[in-house]
C-alpha cells in the first residue's frame, strides 16, 4: 500500500465480501477511487476493489500510457476512465462450472470508456471519430506490454462493450500471454 501512495494512487483499504464459489480471495484488497497523473486526478468512476499488486501494475498503465496517449492522440487530458467493479467471485465468462475468472483474485479490470477533458466520452465499443479510433486501438495494443490477457470487442461474445485487462499467469511456465 505505501507503493501505491507513492504512485499517487488515491485508493482506501477495502473487505473483500464473502464469495460463493470456492477459491475467490484477494490479497491485500484496496477500492481505487483515482490515479495521479502530472498531477492531474484521472478518476476511477467505478471505484474498483484490486488486489493491491493489479492497482499498481494498472495505475502504471495509466500514467505511462492512457494518460500521455490522450494527449498524444485526443490533443486533451484523460480525466476519468468508466470501469466495472474489479473483484467479483465468479467464474469465468460469468459460468459458476468455469475455472475461476481472474476477477475472483482481484486481478481483473474491465473498462467500458474513457472520458476526455474537452468533454468526448470515447466507449470501448463505439469511437465517434477518427482520433477516438487510434486511441482506442494503440491503447489495447499497447495493454499486452502490461498485462497478460487483455480481451475487447472482437475477441468473444463476453467482451463486446468492454476492454478487459488482467495480470493472471498462464501457461505452464506462466509466461504466456493472451491479447485479442
Amino acid at each position: 500500500m505505501a507503493k501505491l501512495r507513492e504512485a499517487g494512487v488515491e485508493f482506501e483499504p477495502a473487505q473483500a465480501p464473502a464469495g460463493d464459489l470456492d477459491g475467490c480471495a484477494i490479497d491485500a484488497p484496496v477500492r481505487v477511487a483515482a490515479i495521479t497523473v502530472d498531477k492531474r486526478r484521472v478518476a476511477l468512476n467505478g471505484k474498483p476493489m484490486l488486489s493491491c499488486a493489479f492497482a499498481l501494475k494498472f495505475s502504471d498503465f495509466v500514467q505511462h500510457l492512457l494518460a500521455p496517449l490522450a494527449v498524444g492522440t485526443l490533443d486533451a487530458s484523460l480525466v476519468a476512465i468508466e470501469s466495472g467493479p474489479g473483484y467479483q467471485c465468479r467464474g469465468r465468462n460469468q459460468n459458476a462450472e468455469a475455472k475461476l475468472s481472474a476477477h475472483a483474485k482481484g486481478l481483473a479490470l474491465d473498462v467500458g470508456a474513457f472520458v476526455i477533458s474537452d468533454g468526448r466520452k470515447i466507449a470501448v465499443d463505439a469511437q465517434p471519430d477518427r482520433q477516438s479510433s487510434a486511441y482506442v486501438n494503440t491503447l489495447r495494443t499497447a495493454a499486452c506490454g502490461w498485462f497478460t490477457t487483455v480481451l475487447g470487442p472482437g475477441s468473444d461474445p463476453y467482451h463486446v462493450s468492454h476492454l478487459h485487462f488482467d495480470i493472471e499467469r498462464h501457461g505452464s511456465n506462466g509466461g504466456y500471454r493472451i491479447c485479442q
